[in-house]
């Protein structure tokens, strides 16, 4: 912009640019708070935690059930109080504040306490899952709220919510490729340290919008009306387009997070267990961005009607080529050619989002139109309403498909090898000198058994399985002092003979062993391994490695017992489920939205004539008062 042009902005122009970029960038931390539940909180469960199948479905069903039943309570009665208050701060930024810091101080603890095993585990992370639900509401509420009350004028309210969305894909971009690349291999404390990071980002950045945004004045009648349930419910009520909205934003939202929520068991399955799932993360941050910056010019140029038209058939390719992978030599299944038709499914969703968004946010003009009231926050309460409800449709299916396709049971292979790395390592980090002989005896327990396992009938007779139930029980009591509250499940006991055991003197591996062949030799190695008084030393438990210049054998453990021993029975489950659920699922959103939703570019334009129109009459009337 030339100075002149600066120069001949109004001043609420000039506001509302400064606004704009603070209330856009802000985005990017609070999209990492939410991708960190949304996308991790259930991986992180299945591979970081040993769950029984009732247990694992049980905090599932907790989160997307009894969640949602408090999120019908808690959402539109948060809308109602944002709607009604009246503080000095603002209308929005208080609760925005307050939501980010208290979401902040969940986060850490839900990804920090990692010591509650079985049931307990279950409680805990029920309790703070409501609690997120809660304290992130307050946030979320307030912050797309904000949004609506930016600008009326249809040229910055789509540059408002371009840069909005834009930003929120930064912050998913960031969270998505970050999460997936640090915890392959090192579950329960990568995520420990992420969920900090992740959670200072977020109050910093949310601060600093609150701080130097400057809200829209109210109305007279807004700063002294209250806002009843009633009334709230009656916006909600008699609102058409908000409510044919949800509906769309519903059906969108949980075939669009499907194959997010099981891409990674997907990756896992057909590629396998690494970090590299990055590449195609940062191929989805590329492309979805992109997308989303030329999205104005081409909503210009189509109209948001057929634009979405047009991002749904690219969806549908896009899934398409994903359901073809892998079962023919033409169309391998590799990193390739996941990212190649994942682009069709990315910028498809991403344009179809964007004009959902604009949408949506419109339904308050067509409110302040129909019934002469804007209500920002009542209106706004249903699209984070219905993102938390699609939310809650894919834990339940992500549920169903991981435990009828035996995915779940194969998966916690990997969750014996990450939690017991995760107990080992900590061993490690709380040792002190009236205890530096607790790692060698987890590690001779661990060896003992071995040992039992070994003895076992085979798995084809008839008291195998009470057999391993009794082993389980035994390795929690004070049979076992070492293993006792480690998770030990003597079903999937043998994926730890797979790892290996590495000492180290700063970065150098100084000692390494086979857990599968481990000798007396190598336990009295690590009895006398000096960790207590030189800092320097350091033994850890390895899944995989793929240097043989240290001296370890390139291997990966999680991939000998997870990918290498999927059949085609759970790759069916997780590719029907990632791929024909969510064609179903937006192709509904866009007839519903074709049929029913009016509000198009002409229409809107026809409102805002009406609503200033009637302004001016008011102005008129009030000055002729006087």
């Amino acid at each position: 912009m030339t100075k002149a042009a600066k120069a001949n902005l109004s001043a609420e122009d000039r506001q509302f640019n400064k606004n704009k970029w603070l209330f856009g960038v802000s985005g990017i931390g609070r999209d990492m708070s939410y991708q960190l539940i949304s996308s991790f909180l259930l991986t992180y469960i299945q591979f970081g935690m040993t769950l029984s199948i009732a247990q694992f479905t049980v905090i599932s069903l907790i989160i997307g059930v009894f969640g949602r039943i408090w999120d019908a309570i808690n959402d539109p009665m948060m809308g109602a109080i944002i709607e009604g208050s009246h503080m000095k701060f603002g209308k929005f930024r208080p609760w925005i504040l307050i939501g980010a810091v208290l979401t902040g101080l969940i986060l850490i603890i839900m990804f920090n306490v990692q010591t509650l095993v079985g049931w307990k585990f279950v409680v805990f992370m029920a309790v703070m899952y409501l609690l997120w639900e809660s304290t992130f509401t307050m946030n979320d509420i307030g912050y797309w709220s904000m949004l609506a009350s930016l600008s009326s004028k249809k040229e910055q309210r789509n540059q408002a919510t371009m840069l909005t969305v834009v930003f929120a894909g930064v912050g998913a971009f960031i969270a998505q490729g970050g999460i997936s690349f640090l915890y392959p291999g090192n579950v329960l404390q990568a995520f420990g340290w992420i969920s900090i990071a992740v959670a200072v980002i977020f109050v910093l950045m949310q601060t600093v919008m609150v701080v130097f945004i400057k809200e829209t004045p109210r109305s007279a009648m807004e700063q002294t009306e209250k806002v009843s349930m009633k009334q709230m419910w009656n916006t909600i009520k008699n609102n058409d387009q908000i409510l044919w909205m949800t509906l769309v934003m519903l059906f969108y939202n949980v075939g669009s997070s499907l194959l997010v929520g099981l891409a990674y068991n997907l990756y896992y399955l057909e590629i396998g267990y690494d970090g590299m799932a990055i590449a195609f993360v940062a191929i989805f941050g590329i492309f979805n961005i992109g997308s989303q910056l030329v999205y104005p010019k081409l909503s210009e140029k189509f109209g948001r009607k057929k634009l979405q038209k047009i991002s749904i058939v690219l969806a549908c390719i896009g899934y398409a080529g994903i359901a073809l992978l892998g079962w023919t030599s033409i169309l391998p299944f590799n990193l390739i050619t996941l990212s190649l038709f994942g682009i069709f499914v990315f910028v498809g969703q991403s344009w179809y989002y964007m004009a959902c968004i604009i949408n949506m946010t419109n339904c308050v003009e067509y409110n302040e139109y129909k019934r002469g009231e804007r209500n920002e926050a009542v209106v706004s309460t249903l699209r984070p309403l219905m993102a938390k409800f699609a939310d809650a449709v894919k834990y339940g299916i992500v549920t169903i498909i991981l435990v009828v396709s035996t995915v779940y049971g194969l998966s916690q292979n990997v969750s014996t090898m990450e939690g017991q790395k995760g107990h080992f390592d900590r061993i490690e980090a709380t040792q002190s000198a009236t205890e530096e002989n607790v790692r060698a005896d987890y590690l001779q327990q661990l060896s003992q058994a071995f040992d039992l396992l070994e003895k076992l009938p085979s798995e084809e007779s008839a008291g195998y399985q009470q057999e391993l139930e009794d082993l389980t029980a035994k390795l929690d009591s004070d049979q076992f002092p070492a293993l006792k509250g480690k998770q030990l499940n003597a079903e999937y006991l043998h994926t730890l003979q797979d790892t290996y055991i590495v000492c180290k003197s700063g970065n150098q591996v100084v000692y390494h062993f086979h857990l599968g062949s481990i000798t007396n030799e190598n336990i009295d190695y690590v009895r006398s391994f000096d960790t207590t008084s030189n800092t320097q030393n350091s033994c850890t438990m390895l899944i995989s490695n793929t240097d043989s210049a240290n001296g370890i054998p390139v291997f990966n453990a999680a991939n000998d017992n997870f990918r290498d021993k999927g059949d085609i029975g759970m790759r069916l489950w997780l590719r029907a489920a990632v791929t024909v659920i969510p064609v179903i699922c937006l192709i509904v959103s866009l007839i519903i939205q074709d049929k029913k939703f009016i509000i198009d570019e002409k229409y809107y334009d026809m409102m805002m004539e009406e609503i200033d129109r009637r302004k001016e009459s008011e102005q008129q009337t009030a000055e002729q008062a006087q």
